[in-house]
């Protein structure tokens, strides 16, 4: 049995009990460098999760093995990845806030008319998508950045729509900034690791929630 265990935005203040007792329990840790960096009093064994781990070892140990993911595992999580070498009836899985329901809480925007999509490593339809949605939740990657968002809005003709960065959500250094597409596809600013909100308050209710 291996743990597939969703430590939430990035702070530890922000997982779930449930979370915290299972990584206590662990015999192996595997997560990323930051996340193994929140757990450096135990003293558990630790892999580094990174290009090429041998998946197939890890999942031949005996003992506890928690995998950690960021936010929650089965949104744009690693899930997808462990279920590739390992049984569902072999995975256990605790969730974890996704970084897409720390900002929306942290905008006070409810999530039932909005859509979350990932550009990390892929494109989407964004045109499509903003102008069916009334919200908008994007997960970025250091080449699909919040300027290139805007920018792509901007080149459809959107230019209506009012953009959320956050950055750093719920560290001590955690900003969250409102923009115009004007505004952002203007910017020359270098954004920490982010997530974008595209708020479409002039379009009627899309009356569902969607994952893209």
């Amino acid at each position: 049995m291996v743990t597939v265990v969703g430590v939430g935005p990035g702070a530890r203040d922000y997982m779930v009990p449930a979370a915290i007792r299972r990584i206590e329990q662990a015999d192996l840790l595997v997560g990323g460098k930051r996340h193994l960096n929140l757990f450096q009093d135990l003293k558990c064994e630790k892999i580094p999760l990174e290009k090429g781990l041998n998946f197939e070892d890890v999942f031949s140990r005996k003992g506890c093995v928690v995998i950690l993911a960021s936010g929650d595992p089965g949104l744009y999580g690693i899930l997808d990845l462990v279920l590739k070498y390992a049984n569902r009836e072999e995975v256990e899985v605790i969730p974890g806030i996704s970084s897409a329901q720390y900002i929306m809480a942290k905008l006070a925007l409810p999530m039932k008319d909005s859509a979350v999509v990932s550009l990390h490593g892929r494109m989407a339809d964004m045109a499509s998508l903003v102008n069916e949605y009334r919200t908008l939740v994007v997960l970025t990657d250091e080449n699909h950045d919040p300027r290139f968002i805007a920018r792509l809005l901007k080149e459809n003709g959107i230019k209506d729509r009012i953009l959320y960065v956050g950055e750093n959500l719920s560290y001590d250094n955690e900003e969250i900034e409102k923009y115009t597409v004007e505004e952002l596809a203007r910017s020359q600013k270098k954004f920490d690791i982010n997530v974008v909100v595209i708020t479409c308050g002039n379009m009627p209710s899309a009356s569902r929630t969607a994952f893209l």
